[in-house]
């Protein structure tokens, strides 16, 4: 295997190791405290940015590819993640808007 798509498959697979020991436990630990409302977005801006970053990835590599289906399934990847990432994107601003304190009372 080429050295650099070593360090890609190495690095996502370390990603997916650190999910799976570090923060999965955490969402699945019973008799928790409920999620304070003022921090229900954070999670989602975080799986957004992992899916961005999963995005880049696959974009870099759509350009590495030998044949043009292969890069142009890496592309088609991307655009999917990216949408998914938006989503996730959009849903995070709509959690912060429905949480968000209230500010003073505008004057009349």
């Amino acid at each position: 295997m080429d050295s650099g798509v070593r360090a890609m498959v190495e690095a996502v697979g370390e990603a997916r190791r650190q999910l799976r020991e570090n923060a999965l436990p955490k969402a699945r630990e019973g008799g928790r405290d409920k999620v304070p409302a003022t921090e229900e977005a954070a999670l989602l801006g975080a799986l957004a940015g992992l899916v961005e970053a999963v995005v880049e990835l696959a974009d870099a590599a759509s350009d590495r590819m030998t044949t043009i289906d292969s890069g142009t399934v890496y592309l088609k990847a991307g655009r999917r993640l990216r949408d998914q990432a938006g989503y996730l994107r959009d849903d995070e601003r709509g959690v912060r808007a429905r949480v968000a304190p209230a500010g003073p009372a505008k004057p009349s």
